[in-house]
């Protein structure tokens, strides 16, 4: 997908990856914050209160690695207290997914991709996630071909409108801003902040997978102690019950023995 076509720029095709990058961090970052910001207000709850209810639930998290030292030092900032407008796309999308005062289905599958028909804000939640993934793997040297590139930005545009829509109060220049990022000018430091943003979400991703990685292998040695005692624990009860069988026979022969002194006899 990020070959280069024959007679077209390699620089036009890394345009076209950076104009993604926007729509997506950008973009997908508008639209959380703000539906985020909707779903507290609804309750007269601040940002603040809300890291400060789920308090254990966000150390849980730091302790898988999911929420970094950086991102766990944001919520919790030593001269004030913590804004919408502190979050990027990475905490953002990680709080929404697991912070109950945000009032997504808590049964949703975070680790399956949604049917084509599943429209609900935690499928596009999902997609867009799905769609970061991808693009940062993209190489920045190559680029990506205008054709797939057409197709992947209706496709997140879509989705970024969808759940603009389902805010209390969406963005009203939300389309205005999607038209944007595809036709603004790319100066160096906005091209520096985008590469930056995908290089820490590239990061991140790598210790989640090396977290999971290790959780797997710390479940594998777990349940290999566990066979291991299971099967220890079977072999000395086979032992106890072959005992108790020979000395069941053997209490059987003495009271057969002694049998005949019960009656009055002499053996």
């Amino acid at each position: 997908m990020a070959a280069t076509q024959p007679g077209t720029s390699a620089v036009t095709n890394r345009v076209y990856l950076a104009r993604l990058q926007m729509l997506t961090i950008d973009g997908g970052l508008l639209v959380l914050r703000n539906y985020a910001d909707q779903i507290l207000s609804a309750q007269s709850v601040s940002l603040s209160a809300c890291v400060a209810q789920e308090k254990p639930t966000i150390t849980r998290l730091k302790g898988r690695n999911i929420i970094t030292q950086v991102q766990y030092d944001v919520l919790h900032p030593s001269g004030g207290s913590v804004a919408m407008s502190d979050l990027d796309i990475t905490l953002i999308v990680c709080l929404l997914r697991n912070l109950k005062c945000f009032g997504l289905n808590p049964n949703f599958n975070w680790n399956s991709s949604p049917g084509q028909s599943d429209f609900s804000i935690e499928a596009d939640i999902y997609r867009l996630k799905s769609y970061r993934n991808e693009i940062s793997h993209i190489s920045t040297t190559t680029g990506i071909q205008q054709s797939s590139f057409k197709n992947m930005w209706m496709e997140i545009e879509q989705l970024l409108l969808r759940l603009n829509s389902s805010s209390v109060s969406p963005l009203t220049d939300l389309q205005h801003t999607i038209s944007d990022f595809n036709s603004c000018h790319l100066d160096p430091k906005a091209e520096r902040r985008i590469k930056y943003e995908m290089e820490k979400w590239r990061r991140l991703e790598k210790a989640v997978e090396i977290d999971l990685k290790l959780l797997k292998e710390s479940y594998k040695a777990i349940k290999q102690t566990q066979t291991k005692r299971h099967f220890e624990a079977r072999k000395r009860t086979v032992k106890i019950n072959k005992d108790i069988r020979i000395n069941r026979d053997k209490i059987a022969k003495i009271e057969e023995r002694l049998q005949p002194l019960n009656n009055g006899k002499t053996i």
